[in-house]
């Protein structure tokens, strides 16, 4: 690898890390913050990445939420997703008992994540409300 890819590389690991933090900030503070990382971008010589960070757009608060929640409980969003596939294979297998069972599950972990969620939020000084729940 030449020098000019590496920091190349090293520069894109900057973006991605600035982008990591953006979307870990609360709405509310989200474009205060992304343009302060566009001028220091534009005042680090880094055009493009300046760019790139504008082109960020501030998640709506139930996108804020899902995303705090995966990042605090990956092994948990994990699973939730494993049950979504399985509840699509028994849909398309027909499996009325697997459904019946899986549904269950579902309703079951999407209240325990929807509760999850909504302390994590709380933590973080954010009000959700029910329809954002």
């Amino acid at each position: 690898m030449t020098a000019r890819k590496g920091r190349r590389a090293g520069a894109e690991l900057d973006v991605e890390a600035v982008l990591d933090e953006l979307y870990t900030t609360a709405p509310s503070d989200f474009v205060a913050r992304r343009e302060t990382a566009v001028a220091a971008a534009k005042t680090a010589g880094r055009p493009d990445d300046a760019r790139r960070i504008h082109a960020a757009r501030r998640p709506t608060l139930a996108a804020w939420a899902a995303n705090l929640l995966l990042r605090s409980q990956p092994e948990e969003s994990r699973q939730f997703l494993e049950l979504g596939q399985a509840l699509r294979e028994a849909y398309q297998s027909l499996d009325a008992e697997g459904l019946k069972n899986l549904s269950a599950q579902r309703r079951r972990v999407v209240t325990a994540l929807s509760r999850q969620t909504v302390q994590l939020a709380r933590e973080a000084g954010q009000r959700l409300s029910e329809s954002v729940q």
